[in-house]
């Protein structure tokens, strides 16, 4: 581990990756979200071949939720904890240990290295037992049941991982279960995560604002969302699961309108996480209408992907990066641009799944925004999660 001398400052020029678990992973992250769209878009067309351990849509799905929304949940966590329980996180070697795991999984599913299956299986679903691993002494000294709630999620996560690669593997037929139980389970940390968050950040800089919190509110927004999961799991009837989907986005909707107030639109750094969460809402909605069969399936799943955990992560990552780093919470103007160029693309990537006679050319246009809108992240981030913190202290 890292020996940081908490008496002196930390030297400006020193490498920083390794100090705190949102320096690696937010920086691998924005980097995979890049690459994975670069690669997957001639890799679906047919130019460039990849390991064939997942179809081309299952790898792309699996690896925008098991690679990039993974990563930026492993980041926050390993910061977020440290914050909640006082305990430290993994530093220096440890850390390190975390990322190269990460990484040798996103390298075995994409690459055939002439490596079997179930090394590529192993590898890959050791990653969230690894971060479980990590973060439970902490939770568990700190006793607090809804932060303990997290290690439920990372193994409900892995479940659904395991299912994926148990069908790649010829061992069962619950590749497409897994995919949409990771895609809901990533929904449900960012809807648990919102409510503590969102308000908050909302709160803090803007004068006499005082967030609406609803106990009703709050329990029938998480419960509704687990509830609608288990109905995709166990394959509920569309004739139950459409309402229940329809109630919850217009639940989330009603949660999120008792955090809004007209001047987040002044702060980028705020309004972005208000348009995410909207989008959750609108996912659901779509969904309830996918489930009557009166828009296509892709459209719910790309509101919640690029319009939900896109800005929600953007807009987190930018977030978390400056206030750990002891900078102010003014977002880089390029990451500004970033954030706008994905709530443009996120209609986009929902109409291409709408509009089957567009869906190529708004596939690619949305396909470049997404890609663009992440260099707007790693460009100007890349510098401040290799630093020190510009204050001296340790993180």
């Amino acid at each position: 581990m890292l020996q940081i001398d908490r008496s002196a400052p930390i030297p400006p020029d020193r490498n920083a990756l390794l100090f705190l678990g949102f320096r690696p992973f937010f920086l691998l992250a924005g980097i995979a979200a890049i690459a994975l769209i670069a690669v997957w878009l001639p890799h679906y067309y047919g130019p460039l071949p990849l390991n064939d351990h997942f179809a081309p849509v299952g790898w792309h799905g699996h690896e925008m939720l098991f690679g990039y929304a993974v990563a930026v949940i492993a980041g926050f966590l390993l910061t977020a904890v440290r914050n909640w329980t006082g305990q430290p996180m993994p530093t220096g070697w440890k850390l390190g240990v975390l990322v190269l795991i990460w990484l040798a999984g996103r390298i075995l599913v994409s690459l055939d290295l002439g490596q079997p299956d179930w090394l590529t299986a192993a590898i890959d679903c050791a990653f969230l037992p690894a971060v479980m691993v990590a973060l439970a002494p902490a939770l568990i000294r700190a006793g607090k049941l809804r932060n303990m709630a997290f290690l439920v999620i990372l193994a409900a996560l892995t479940g659904a991982n395991l299912l994926m690669h148990q069908q790649a593997l010829g061992e069962g037929k619950l590749g497409a279960a897994g995919l949409q139980a990771g895609l809901s389970l990533v929904i449900l940390v960012i809807v648990v995560m919102g409510g503590r968050v969102i308000p908050f950040f909302t709160r803090n800089p803007l004068p006499a604002m005082e967030p609406k919190i609803r106990p009703w509110v709050e329990f029938l927004a998480i419960a509704l969302v687990i509830a609608t999961l288990l109905g995709d799991l166990f394959a509920l009837p569309p004739l139950l699961l459409a309402p229940l989907a329809l109630v919850a986005g217009l639940v989330q909707l009603i949660r999120l309108s008792g955090w809004y107030d007209r001047r987040i639109w002044a702060r980028p750094i705020i309004w972005v996480l208000h348009v995410a969460y909207a989008w959750i809402g609108i996912g659901f909605l779509l969904k309830a209408a996918a489930l009557w069969q009166w828009v296509s399936p892709l459209a719910p799943t790309h509101a919640f992907t690029v319009g939900g955990i896109g800005l929600i992560t953007l807009g987190m990552m930018g977030r978390v990066a400056l206030g750990h780093t002891g900078r102010p919470l003014e977002l880089p103007k390029l990451t500004v641009f970033a954030i706008i160029l994905i709530a443009a693309m996120a209609p986009v990537r929902v109409l291409a799944s709408l509009a089957p006679a567009w869906a190529d050319p708004l596939l690619g246009l949305s396909a470049l925004g997404w890609m663009l809108a992440f260099f707007g992240f790693v460009i100007p981030y890349t510098p401040i999660l290799a630093r020190p913190r510009i204050d001296g202290r340790p993180g």
